[in-house]
């Protein structure tokens, strides 16, 4: 998300229960562990290549999830992993494409297996990360990661990157907010766009001076000379799964819509 969204957060003190379920985006803090300990091997002649050790990137995982449950005085968490596949590049086959090329870390795919046989994880095809949490998030229930995209979930948050904030709560309305500010914006880091030429504070204008809801995001699509359709992909791929928008029967998401 490219908006400050402490701007949209009223940063009330919520209320904290004891050894609440932490739902931990295993992600970051895998890429973190494993970016970490990344060096390079120099063969000469200018080829140097990264290389890691497998134990290493483990040890420091292992650190950094015990450092956050000590933190957050919890030992009920699980991990959620994002799988290769993604629903979302059925509504948008450029969802993501950004990062083909994008180089990931040089410790093997062994690293992530036994992370997952070793804590309590969460993962499913078709399904990132940012989804497990948003699905399973509620009462009793916090989110922890870093990804600003989480702030369009309704819950408790925790940023470990921003330990000095604490626990925060975001309503219904400030996560449907932070999520139609996305909708006006886009998502470069996720590789779709919103509508050309609105940045956060034309976005933020354009919600301040009109009613919160789907038509005024539908004038702001076609003031652009946009089309409702386009509007919706982008709803769509901005949209963080909440609790009851997947099937576990046809094993599919609700793909949001404006009747919601």
């Amino acid at each position: 998300m490219n908006i400050n969204e402490e701007k949209y957060i009223d940063n009330q003190e919520p209320t904290i229960k004891p050894n609440q379920l932490l739902l931990i985006d295993a992600d970051i803090m895998y890429h973190r562990a494993a970016w970490s300990i990344e060096d390079h091997f120099d063969f000469g002649t200018n080829d140097r290549r990264p290389v890691s050790d497998d134990r290493e990137v483990i040890r420091l995982f292992d650190r950094l999830l015990a450092g956050l449950l000590t933190k957050l005085n919890s030992s009920t968490f699980l991990l959620c992993w994002t799988l290769s596949k993604n629903y979302r590049t059925d509504v948008d086959p450029m969802y993501k494409a950004n990062r083909n090329d994008v180089r990931r870390p040089s410790c093997t795919k062994a690293v992530k297996e036994i992370l997952m046989g070793t804590y309590p994880s969460l993962s499913h095809n078709g399904l990132e990360a940012d989804d497990l949490m948003g699905l399973n998030s509620g009462d009793g229930r916090i989110i922890v990661s870093d990804d600003k995209d989480l702030l369009t979930v309704p819950g408790l948050h925790y940023h470990p990157r921003k330990p000095d904030k604490g626990i925060f709560g975001i309503s219904e309305f400030e996560a449907d907010y932070l999520l139609y500010m996305q909708i006006l914006t886009g998502d470069r880091v996720d590789g779709y766009k919103g509508i050309p030429g609105v940045g956060p504070k034309k976005a933020d204008k354009i919600l301040l001076d009109n009613p919160h809801n789907w038509r005024t995001i539908l004038k702001a699509y076609e003031d652009h000379g946009l089309h409702d359709e386009d509007a919706l992909i982008t709803a769509r791929l901005a949209r963080i799964l909440r609790p009851g928008e997947y099937d576990w029967v046809e094993n599919k998401p609700i793909l949001w819509s404006p009747s919601k």
